[in-house]
């Protein structure tokens, strides 16, 4: 059984925090990031930009750290 059982239209819902987009007079309003996914808010878009380089950052340092046991 999934965890997000009760969120079941990924559509409708923030990318970062899995919470439904906001709707203002029957619209909906989500924040568009550059990457064109959507986040209830630029609070969410920017976590999880920041997450995205994290692991960007850990996977680079990773590789170098292999490359280099390797090079010995």
């Amino acid at each position: 059984m999934s965890a997000f059982t009760q969120y079941t239209d990924a559509a409708a819902r923030c990318a970062f925090c899995v919470k439904p987009l906001p709707i203002m007079n029957g619209e909906l309003r989500p924040w568009r990031a550059a990457s064109g996914e959507f986040f209830c808010n630029e609070f969410c878009a920017d976590d999880a930009e920041e997450a995205r380089f994290q692991s960007h950052r850990r996977a680079d340092r990773k590789a170098n750290n292999l490359s280099a046991c390797a090079s010995t």
